[in-house]
């Protein structure tokens, strides 16, 4: 099972869950572009991971300033002693790919007996 987390260029987030590891074509939907760029960022809570962008994202009069995506992408910059162009940003809505982590509960042997009927 996969999360898709889906920043928006309004500040909201979605998640959509795939069976299965989602495709492009499965993320061009969700983000509503035609080409991904693939870049990284960075949030105490996430960590480095990668984000999916529209390529063409600044060529879209309706795509908007993603402020929390570009926040994330100028911290990965930071750690990794990467820079952009002075004011550059990231625009429109941004996917996040990541597997589920399951952790198995364990059961301890009265639950286990309880579950038999013992």
């Amino acid at each position: 099972m996969y999360n898709v987390i889906l920043w928006k260029d309004n500040d909201n987030e979605d998640i959509h869950v795939f069976k299965n590891k989602p495709t492009f074509d499965d993320l061009y939907k969700l983000i509503g572009c035609e080409l991904i760029e693939i870049t990284k960022g960075y949030t105490e809570e996430l960590g480095t991971f990668e984000m999916h962008i529209d390529e063409e994202g600044k060529f879209n009069n309706l795509n908007y300033p993603n402020k929390r995506a570009t926040k994330a992408w100028y911290a990965w910059q930071q750690r990794t002693k990467r820079a952009c162009l002075p004011g550059d940003n990231l625009v429109g809505s941004v996917a996040i790919v990541q597997k589920q982590k399951f952790k198995p509960k364990v059961l301890t042997e009265d639950e286990i007996n309880s579950m038999k009927g013992n």
